[in-house]
């Protein structure tokens, strides 16, 4: 498998196919995972932990042509109306052929050609994970591109409405396998100044969902 095919499946999964909220940003309590028991997906030849915010649920799941896909969504939300979504990824074999760091460039390149604004890519410092390397990101986009609307009902005397998307993403070399981590919020357009994920508050953001685990 080339190291373009799972950049391209990650763009499509992330970018392209999950389906348009059009409402504005849901607004995220600060939730602590202490206390909580962890979901585990056994996704090829490891386990990944990770927690998950209360009335949560599992939206969709995929395993085809050495790829997984989970995405999780609040209780009250679906795949045509998310407003924040945590993903987990996983591409069988792709260890071997290419580093995380690398895996990252490689994602944002071509989500940069399907973003219609802004590219947001801020690299945070990179972490171990049991052993495991990885490489993290605020990722970004400040203007969805319009095919996005296929499908919904739009008013087409009104101004289209203006949609950004926003994430953390850690990408963890495994013993054979790559995995990507994302948690992502969508809603009303921002701009690179006033995105709701930095690096200042990117561990708060992420608290509900952490620490991860891959054995």
């Amino acid at each position: 498998m080339k190291a373009s095919q799972p950049s391209r499946w990650v763009i499509c999964s992330v970018l392209l196919c999950c389906h348009f909220s059009m409402g504005a940003y849901a607004s995220e309590t600060t939730e602590s995972s202490i206390d909580k028991s962890p979901m585990q997906l056994s996704i090829f030849s490891q386990k990944l932990s990770f927690f998950l915010p209360d009335d949560w649920k599992l939206a969709y799941t995929q395993r085809e042509d050495g790829m997984f896909s989970a995405e999780f969504l609040p209780q009250v939300e679906g795949l045509n109306n998310w407003s924040s979504m945590v993903c987990i990824q996983g591409f069988e074999g792709m260890a071997v052929n290419i580093k995380p760091d690398d895996f990252l460039d490689t994602m944002v390149a071509t989500y940069r050609d399907n973003c219609s604004g802004e590219v947001i890519y801020e690299r945070v410092d990179n972490e171990f994970i049991n052993g495991h390397q990885t490489a993290s990101a605020i990722i970004g986009c400040t203007r969805m591109p319009n095919t996005h609307l296929n499908g919904l009902e739009i008013d087409f005397y009104k101004e289209p409405q203006r949609l950004s998307e926003v994430g953390y993403y850690t990408a963890i070399s495994g013993e054979k396998d790559l995995y990507l981590i994302h948690k992502s919020l969508r809603g009303n357009e921002f701009n690179t100044i006033s995105t709701l994920v930095e690096k200042k508050n990117y561990r708060e953001f992420m608290s509900a969902v952490s620490p991860f685990n891959l054995n």
